[in-house]
């Protein structure tokens, strides 16, 4: 009785609360569609657990308005492509191809949204015809949108489909083209594009039982998921793909890190080493994909070369129940081989052929439906399409390879030109430096004859101090510049004003007066000794110029160097060639 009343009480209060709302202010409460939980996200956060409840969620979208119906069949078609029912795959199927003659797919991105599904559906039938239609056909929407990592990405899977249908060496050598250009990016967009080239690459090779080969793959694909971990900030792109939350990075890092563990162990089991096999085996099943049933599944065919048939038998009975009247699909065929290899170890030889038979009649039907379908003429297609865009590159190439060639041309032309130039300037500089060098050589013949004539008439007597001191400003400069010249005086690598101070008892006021009338006692100086050099230079051209500039007075080779240049135009060295070329 208690419960019936408690029952009744919360009954009473609920309905008055609800009487309250509705008067009290006079406002109704209209139920909105973004009030319910019928909404895309809601689908597709349950649909890899629920399918069945994400798809009532998705139509209920529909009726409430939450969703455009178009969108909605999308994304009702993901959920049914994820799942093992291959009535699942053909309904998804259907959809797409539905929705691929229709406006929806006027819009670049949810044409490619559908191409996805299209893809994923044909190579989960293992139907290559039209796997690499539809990714073909994402190749060029990728390209003609400016995604190129997206365009690799699918590459990888037409390099795959391309070796499965017999043209493996091609097929391999795409596939490490993407590999190649995509390695080495720290960013997450080209980073995962990369790891999926490299799953593909170590399908194929498995096919083709070349485990030794599979073993650097795998073992890539654990280096760059360690070093996301390591620098996920510099991974950051912007990219949808990314994991937007700590649960889904560690879930994405994990997930690939066990699927690496999943190949080492196989091709360790396959190349005949069981203890590292087992190793990365082991590290395979702690993880969490490998506890799930498609991780189960991946290890399956390790258990079986390992002879862990339990494990694989235990496995297989569940996948046959998920699949129930499709058996006519190349995982269902794989099943049948490797039963046969359980039911021989166990010595169930008569099981053993009949799995061994119903094995060959599936597989050749399997082989007969793809040789006769369209998947060659598709391969062809994207062989000629893919000849295509290599000529196209080839002419690119050609026509830049011309405009290089214009350009090199052109520049050696401009180069001749300045050379010409430079030629011509520089005969110009020589003919004049020629002339300047030879009124230099009649100057310096001038002067010798005026000073030998002049010392000729000078007498040897020296005026007295008491004289000097009597001397007017220009007397006084034409009897110091006489004495500095006769007796050489500017040859001294110390002279200065106050050896004439000292030895005339002259204050240095006078000597500046005295000396005013040309720039000034230390140009005077220079210019004798620049004059005494040139006399050296014509006398004795072998003599080196470092000799003449000590011989001149100069102590300083680049001060020499220097203010002959500048008074005369040319340089000491050339002033010496010409008079070597003289003689």
């Amino acid at each position: 009785m208690k419960k019936i009343y408690l029952i009744l009480d919360l009954f009473l209060l609920l309905f008055a609360v609800s009487c309250v709302n509705n008067t009290g202010n006079g406002i109704k409460n209209e139920p909105q569609p973004g009030d319910t939980i019928y909404t895309a996200d809601a689908a597709m956060a349950i649909y890899g657990n629920n399918p069945e409840r994400a798809l009532i969620i998705l139509d209920s979208a529909v009726i409430v308005g939450n969703l455009d119906e178009n969108l909605a069949k999308m994304l009702r078609a993901k959920v049914l492509s994820h799942s093992v029912d291959e009535l699942n795959f053909e309904e998804a199927l259907k959809i797409c191809e539905a929705l691929m003659q229709s406006d929806f797919v006027d819009n670049p991105a949810n044409r490619e949204n559908v191409l996805d599904l299209l893809i994923t559906i044909t190579r989960r039938r293992g139907d290559n015809e039209q796997w690499i239609r539809w990714s073909t056909e994402k190749v060029d929407l990728c390209r003609q949108q400016g995604e190129e990592t997206e365009a690799l990405r699918t590459e990888a899977e037409i390099g795959f489909s391309l070796a499965k249908l017999g043209e493996e060496e091609r097929g391999l050598a795409k596939l490490s083209g993407v590999i190649g250009t995509l390695d080495e990016q720290r960013h997450f967009n080209e980073m995962d594009a990369c790891i999926i080239a490299l799953k593909r690459k170590i399908n194929m090779l498995d096919i083709l039982n070349k485990p030794e080969n599979i073993i650097p793959l795998a073992q890539r694909i654990i280096e760059k998921i360690d070093d996301y971990r390591e620098h996920r900030d510099e991974y950051a792109d912007g990219s949808f793909r990314m994991p937007p939350s700590d649960e889904q990075f560690y879930g994405y890092c994990n997930f690939y890190t066990a699927q690496a563990y999943g190949f080492l162990a196989k091709a360790y089991a396959d190349m005949g080493d069981e203890d590292t096999a087992r190793h990365y085996l082991s590290l395979f099943e702690e993880s969490d994909y490998g506890k799930t049933f498609s991780g189960r599944m991946m290890a399956s065919n390790t258990w079986v070369v390992l002879g862990d048939y339990d494990k694989m038998l235990a496995i297989y009975d569940v996948a046959e129940k998920r699949l129930g009247n499709d058996t006519m699909n190349h995982d269902f065929a794989s099943m049948l081989h490797n039963r046969a290899f359980a039911a021989e170890a166990a010595g169930d030889y008569q099981a053993s052929t009949d799995y061994w038979h119903r094995y060959v009649t599936i597989k050749e039907k399997l082989d007969r439906k793809q040789h006769e379908g369209l998947a060659y003429h598709y391969a062809a297609r994207y062989k000629l399409q893919e000849e295509r865009m290599n000529t196209e590159h080839e002419q690119a190439k050609a026509k830049q390879n011309k405009i290089l060639a214009l350009a090199g041309f052109v520049l050696v032309i401009l180069s001749v030109c300045f050379i010409i130039r430079l030629l011509i300037q520089r005969r110009a500089i020589d003919r004049k430096n020629r002339v300047l060098t030879e009124q230099m050589m009649d100057a310096m013949k001038y002067k010798k004859e005026i000073n030998n004539n002049y010392k000729l008439q000078t007498s040897n007597s020296k005026l007295q101090t008491q004289d000097v001191k009597e001397l007017n400003d220009e007397q006084l400069f034409d009897y110091l510049s006489d004495v500095i010249r006769n007796e050489e005086l500017f040859l001294n690598h110390n002279f200065s004003r106050q050896l004439l101070m000292d030895r005339f008892h002259i204050n240095e006021r006078r000597i500046g007066a005295a000396f005013s009338c040309c720039e000034g006692l230390p140009d005077f100086i220079r210019d004798l000794r620049l004059e005494y050099a040139c006399r050296l230079i014509t006398d004795n051209p072998e003599m080196s110029i470092s000799d003449v500039a000590t011989a001149s007075g100069f102590s300083n080779l680049t001060v020499f160097g220097r203010d002959f240049k500048r008074k005369y135009e040319v340089t000491p060295t050339y002033f010496r060639s010409q008079m070597t070329a003289k003689k």
